[in-house]
């Protein structure tokens, strides 16, 4: 049986994902871009944008001189490829050899398949079709090669393009030369010298062609007629843990819930250790008889195997549940998941254990209270004082073993900016009022003058800053704007 391959190409993939969300935005005029060579370019445009004259490639500030109106947002790869393994999973009833070709597409080995769809041209519209109602933008090429099914679903002009079986050659003639997915300076060089289309390289030597634009050229041009051999390596599938249970009679009372999520999570638990995986998020669906579906889910600081944790955040979420006439169907599934090696805790407790307890810490605090609301402060390198630092998301991050040396001497407390009302004039003031107490200024050290971040677009002023030991013995950290008429004086930091 001769081999046959389907590429799917899904050029709106970026916006497709949007469209997916319901975005409004791409019902306007609207692009997504991404930085290429040093600028902002448009990558993918909505069909309002394309109509206002919008092309991909064209520069962000190109394309607001014409459009004033453009939206836009950055590529999110990594969001893109979860939707593209998504539809490699989805692609499975199409055929059992996948493999997906990045950026923006899928290939299929059909060898043996077509047939169960009613033929290649009946299983390219069905595919066509299923994508459509997932709003995916989607153009189909089959072929004999992987190339030669890829070139025909990007640079054919037909929304579905099927070569003739043995037909190569002359099916690929007419393509640009770019079809054959080489190097842009080939492409470039060889359009320099009347060179367009794949079949004029047919009537010209393979010696002379290497020789002039390398062996990339040859070799790319041999896989898609089929004098070479492009084998499809295929994908595996991400691996799924979940367990679902199905009852006979409905039921709500919180026992019942609980028999159940205690089943589910070991059931599911057992499978992720004997794995090595753990979780970090578990999503319980529950469907009611009256109401539907009802998702609940949870989040870990650190991958999780454990039933008895799963079980345990779970419980305040199923005080939640409003049931009345009861539920028959319950789904329990293991997200976001890491590998994760098991070790043996120390009697003594050592680091590990505490990192371990501190992260069931932060699970507890994060389902309850969100988890972007549980935050860790971390060192930011910044010669600004009140920018060394910045608070992150303590689930996603580590605690930082030790913090780096100050280069300058800082106060042991910080806080914002409090304005003291000067009694007696000077640099720093010899008396002032703060906090409802008089100072009188004993020493002063300084100024620290501090400049704004000048590749940062805000509007910040010079800083002046002054350690001042009092007489009353408090050393505070004075700060000031020298460029202000009369200058304002804070209080920003106390040291011990």
């Amino acid at each position: 049986m001769a081999k046959r391959v389907m590429s799917i190409w899904l050029p709106q993939l970026p916006l497709d994902r949007l469209r997916r969300l319901r975005d409004p935005r791409v019902e306007v005029e609207f692009a997504v871009i991404s930085e290429i060579k040093n600028a902002f370019r448009l990558t993918h445009v909505s069909a309002a944008a394309s109509e206002a004259g919008l092309v991909p490639g064209m520069s962000v500030a190109d394309a607001r001189a014409i459009c004033p109106k453009l939206l836009t947002e950055p590529r999110n790869p990594a969001r893109e490829e979860m939707l593209l393994r998504a539809l490699r999973r989805w692609a499975d009833r199409l055929s059992p050899w996948i493999a997906i070709d990045k950026p923006n597409g899928l290939m299929l080995d059909i060898t043996g398949c077509s047939h169960l769809f009613g033929g290649e041209a009946d299983m390219a519209a069905e595919t066509i079709a299923s994508l459509d109602i997932k709003l995916i933008t989607s153009k189909i090429g089959i072929a004999d090669t992987k190339g030669a099914a890829q070139a025909l679903a990007r640079f054919s002009a037909d929304r579905v393009r099927i070569s003739t079986q043995g037909e190569l050659k002359r099916d690929l003639k007419d393509l640009p030369i770019e079809a054959l997915s080489i190097d842009p300076k080939i492409s470039n060089n060889l359009r320099r010298v009347g060179l367009h289309r794949i079949g004029q390289l047919y009537d010209i030597k393979p010696s002379e062609l290497s020789r002039r634009y390398g062996l990339a050229l040859m070799k790319s041009l041999a896989m898609a007629t089929g004098q070479m051999p492009d084998p499809i390596s295929p994908l595996a599938s991400d691996p799924v843990f979940a367990a679902q249970m199905n009852l006979p009679d409905p039921i709500g009372y919180k026992s019942d819930l609980e028999d159940v999520l205690d089943k589910l999570s070991h059931s599911v638990c057992t499978r992720l250790k004997a794995a090595h995986f753990g979780a970090r998020s578990f999503s319980l669906t529950v469907r009611c008889v009256d109401t539907g579906d009802h998702v609940l889910t949870i989040g870990f600081a650190r991958p999780c195997h454990d039933a008895v944790l799963v079980k345990r955040q779970f419980d305040p979420k199923i005080d939640t549940l409003k049931i009345q006439y009861g539920a028959d169907w319950f789904r329990l599934k293991a997200e976001m998941l890491e590998p994760i090696k098991t070790r043996q805790r120390m009697f003594e407790g050592d680091e590990q254990d505490t990192l371990e307890d501190l992260g069931q810490l932060i699970t507890t605090l994060g389902n309850r209270l969100g988890f972007d609301r549980v935050r860790r402060f971390t060192p930011k390198d910044s010669h600004h004082p009140d920018c060394e630092f910045e608070a992150i998301e303590a689930a996603d991050s580590r605690p930082v073993p030790s913090w780096p040396e100050a280069t300058r001497e800082r106060p042991h407390q910080m806080f914002r900016p409090e304005r003291l009302r000067t009694l007696t004039p000077g640099r720093p003031p010899k008396a002032f009022e703060w906090r409802k107490a008089r100072h009188e200024t004993l020493s002063a050290y300084g100024p620290e003058r501090l400049s704004p971040e000048w590749w940062k677009l805000t509007r910040d002023e010079v800083k002046d800053y002054w350690a001042v030991e009092t007489k009353a013995g408090p050393r505070l950290w004075l700060l000031t704007y020298p460029q202000r008429t009369p200058p304002d004086w804070f209080v920003t930091g106390q040291f011990l």
